[in-house]
């Protein structure tokens, strides 16, 4: 089979060089397996989308070298790919539609968590301003993950019922990105570890509907002093005017890789070169967080 990898960030705003690290890692990772390379802009949350950053997402990664294959996928040209999936979801009996509140399920679980207690499962509940969410009905998710190992996510545990279509009319995440992915061909999916628990959901969801699963390699995540995740939510600069050469050479070495002096000051294109001769994702087994450079 084929390689198929790909980068899916949410315009949400800039890139920052969390995201940087993790697109390099996805890029190197399907150029190395002489494979395709694919972006997909993920942008089905527009009361969180942030105008214009999806093409300045795109720049940027043009502006560091990182040229994909195929044309960008948006995922809002999809919306009714996902409505016919929900509804063949919800005939064959795989889903159900809910109508609890974040109080309700906050208080069924005494105050502290999230996980969806099953509530609505054997109610009738009108279509209108109503979720729609998927059966689990036990047993782990298991997978050997590409850079983690062994991982088991206990999904009936930890999220219940997962959540496939939103009372805003709006697809989820985790519906959109099984889909996506399975209609792209996508066989490998490099992102952050900070999706590992996501990935039980992608899982399951993805023997419902009867897809293939990709592989998956989670890398790590780069963390602040505090330990929090780099994000947009925790001030993470946007790259888009910083020196690329500095930057380029930065992630490489958040990736394991010593980048020797002759390719000081060299562009983009050239570290991507040297990573795709030297670098391996192996390198990483086992890490999860990266202690963000000054």
């Amino acid at each position: 089979m084929s390689y198929v990898g790909r980068f899916a960030p949410s315009p949400t705003g800039p890139l920052h060089i969390g995201s940087l690290v993790t697109a390099v890692a996805s890029f190197v990772h399907a150029r190395q397996a002489r494979g395709e390379w694919l972006v997909r802009i993920e942008d089905i949350d527009p009361p969180r989308e942030v105008p214009g950053a999806a093409d300045r997402i795109l720049r940027t990664l043009e502006r560091f070298g990182l040229e994909w294959d195929r044309s960008v996928a948006y995922q809002s040209a999809r919306i009714e790919a996902y409505r016919s999936a929900v509804r063949a979801l919800l005939a064959g009996g795989h889903a159900f539609r809910c109508n609890c509140s974040r109080t309700a399920i906050r208080a069924a679980n005494d105050g502290d968590g999230t996980r969806y207690p099953g509530t609505c499962r054997g109610r009738e509940v009108r279509a209108d301003a109503a979720a729609v969410r998927v059966r689990v009905d036990g047993g782990l998710e298991t997978w050997l993950d590409g850079v983690q190992g062994d991982v088991s996510i206990d999904v009936a545990g930890t999220i219940g019922d997962y959540v496939v279509w939103r009372k805003d009319g709006l697809p989820a995440y985790h519906l959109a990105v099984v889909l996506d992915d399975a209609a792209q061909g996508v066989t490998a999916v490099v992102r952050g570890v900070d999706l590992l628990e996501a990935t039980g959901v992608h899982l399951h969801l993805q023997r419902t509907l009867d897809v293939e699963a990709p592989r998956y390699f989670h890398t790590p995540v780069i963390v602040n002093r505090l330990g929090q995740k780099l994000s947009k939510q925790t001030g993470a600069p946007d790259i888009a005017t910083e020196p690329s050469p500095v930057l380029a050479r930065r992630v490489l070495e958040y990736l394991g890789l010593d980048v020797p002096a002759e390719l000081e000051g060299a562009p983009p294109t050239e570290l991507w070169r040297y990573a795709i001769e030297h670098w391996r994702i192996e390198q990483l087994a086992g890490v999860r967080h990266l202690p963000a450079q000054p």
